[in-house]
């Protein structure tokens, strides 16, 4: 292969200056996208880069674990009443996180007839504790508050939700903002059986965990989804880091209470592409922090 060179002023790039390039005389090639590559911020783009990746673990006979985790639950409400029109309908099971002060009886008779919906433990009253004066970032179970009091009120919250909900309670902890304190964290310890959900794959407590990832809403401003790019990049990293470690699921979070415009629209789609592929498992966070227990104790040393 024949190079050249020569030297080229700025000005030919309308500046000053000047730089050696080195060129080929034979012809350029232009690099070909991977097969499978899209580009694109639409709902298509989204959807064709989402198969390409659980393309890649059917080819390989992988699943990838999805759970499904809601917050701020009290009572029946239309919006809640999508999102259990969406379990039922794709067969995805829901874990509620119940606020337990102000949880009603009214949605305790509403998920009687519910198939595959669990209730998990969300604070006590969902009220932040910490000083916003001075930039602390918003906590119930944070570290202004005492251990006395905060153990009162995990063991109402856990005799409050065990009463209204019975057999659909599971011991899984999701403190309010997904922050906790390491004394709370010692608290649920105490609680024997109890797990915790907050966000992202970061574990700094030795304790039983099941987290979730992908956050559906753009909360600055008005509230919204976060639009169909976001979504896929989001996504995009936990399945690259599921190629490495399929036994961690990737935990969807909503807020029934605060969808706005383009939620529901994606997770209809969200929904029906995973529950129609043979490489996705849906499961519940009982049948999850089952397995964390499991994995934790055998982590520990514990058998």
């Amino acid at each position: 292969m024949a190079w050249k060179r020569r030297w080229i002023t700025r000005s030919e790039l309308s500046g000053k200056g000047t730089f050696l390039v080195i060129s080929s005389s034979a012809p350029v090639i232009e690099p070909v996208p991977e097969a499978g590559y899209f580009v694109g911020n639409d709902q298509g783009a989204f959807e064709q880069h989402l198969n390409q990746h659980f393309n890649w673990f059917e080819e390989r006979g992988l699943t990838v674990k999805f759970w499904w985790r809601d917050d701020d639950a009290v009572s029946p409400t239309p919006a809640l009443e999508e999102l259990l029109a969406f379990s039922g309908r794709f067969g995805i099971p829901l874990s509620l996180a119940v606020i337990p002060k102000f949880a009603t009886e009214a949605l305790a008779q509403r998920l009687v007839t519910a198939q595959e919906v669990h209730i998990v433990h969300h604070g006590w009253q969902h009220k932040n504790y910490q000083m916003k004066s001075y930039g602390e970032k918003a906590s119930e179970f944070g570290w202004r508050r005492t251990s006395k009091e905060m153990a009162k009120e995990l063991a109402e919250g856990r005799v409050i939700l065990q009463s209204l909900f019975g057999k659909d309670f599971v011991p899984l902890f999701v403190p309010p903002w997904n922050r906790i304190a390491p004394r709370a964290v010692q608290l649920l310890k105490q609680q024997g059986d109890y797990g915790l959900s907050a966000f992202t794959w970061i574990n700094h407590f030795r304790l039983p965990r099941l987290q979730s990832h992908i956050d559906i809403i753009k909360w600055k401003k008005n509230m919204r989804f976060i639009g169909w790019d976001a979504a896929r990049r989001r996504l995009d990293l936990q399945l690259c880091r599921r190629r490495t470690n399929t036994s961690e699921p990737i935990g969807l979070l909503t807020h029934h209470l605060d969808h706005g415009e383009g939620c529901s629209e994606f997770l209809e789609v969200f929904f029906k592409l995973t529950s129609a592929h043979p490489a996705v498992k849906w499961l519940s966070s009982q049948d999850l922090l089952d397995e964390a227990k499991r994995d934790f104790t055998l982590a520990t040393g514990q058998v």
